[in-house]
């Protein structure tokens, strides 16, 4: 989709959906299972070694976070409706414990450069399925067969797709999220070792992304906005912010609270 809340320089149209949809993109069930449950590293030649012919694309995703500082590979992402559908879904809820899961407090904004490989490409896509990362681990759908088959590439699910998750309507129809690939995507953060990441090289690169299969994204970070400094921009309580959960429309409110936080930065 096109990211409408960006400034103009941010904005760029591309395709964010299934990449398994049929003709030569399409793996039998069986061959797609196996590939997804190996754990030997991809080995790219031909096509996924050169630069792709994609286009460059810039623009801003945002992530929950805690109070923590470090480097976001192997992490989830999103614009800013599916940001705040987390935050109010998975955090504030108290569906998943307390309502300050994680230590979250804060959105970051990151400016993504990123470029699809070639195999994408010739499937007309800029991105492949989204895979939700736990503790830097690549716990699904299929993590191996999309690296294999497309490189390490970023990740993308519509929220009207209800693929891969979420798989229900939400309140925040335009949320997005993102997946990006770094080193060693197999192991958790504390069970990274040096062979790993050498065999696992991931998608993020120093300089301009190339579109090779190890080569598809840097990021920069870009500002960032406190929860509570939407509760003041909002002239509400925290309570009060959150109220409303299943409305679209206050849901849109917050969305549009947000993004006039990050647009002071």
């Amino acid at each position: 989709g096109v990211h409408d809340e960006e400034p103009p320089q941010y904005r760029a149209p591309w395709a964010c959906e299934a990449v398994v949809r049929g003709g030569s993109a399409t793996a039998t069930g069986a061959d797609e299972r196996s590939r997804s449950l190996r754990t030997s590293a991809p080995n790219f030649t031909g096509i996924m070694a050169r630069p792709s012919e994609a286009p460059l694309l810039t623009f801003h995703m945002y992530r929950a976070q805690s109070e923590g500082n470090y480097s976001l590979e192997n992490v989830n992402t999103g614009n800013l409706p599916g940001v705040l559908w987390y935050l109010q879904h998975e955090v504030k809820s108290g569906n998943w414990g307390t309502t300050d899961k994680f230590g979250v407090d804060r959105i970051l904004r990151i400016k993504i450069q990123m470029r699809a490989t070639q195999r994408l490409v010739d499937h007309r896509m800029n991105f492949s399925v989204r895979v939700a990362f736990d503790s830097g681990k690549c716990t699904g759908p299929h993590c191996h067969f999309g690296w294999d088959t497309y490189g390490y590439s970023v990740g993308c699910n519509n929220f009207e797709d209800k693929y891969p998750y979420p798989d229900i309507d939400t309140q925040y129809p335009d949320g997005i999220w993102y997946s990006l690939p770094g080193t060693c995507p197999s192991k958790a953060y504390v069970d990274k070792n040096a062979s790993c990441i050498a065999e696992e090289t991931g998608g993020q690169c120093g300089g301009v992304p190339t579109g090779t299969g190890n080569c598809t994204w840097n990021y920069e970070e870009a500002g960032e906005a406190t929860l509570v400094e939407l509760y003041e921009a909002a002239n509400l309580t925290e309570r009060e912010f959150w109220a409303g959960g299943g409305s679209v429309v206050a849901s849109r409110d917050r969305v549009e609270v947000a993004r006039d936080v990050f647009e002071t930065k």
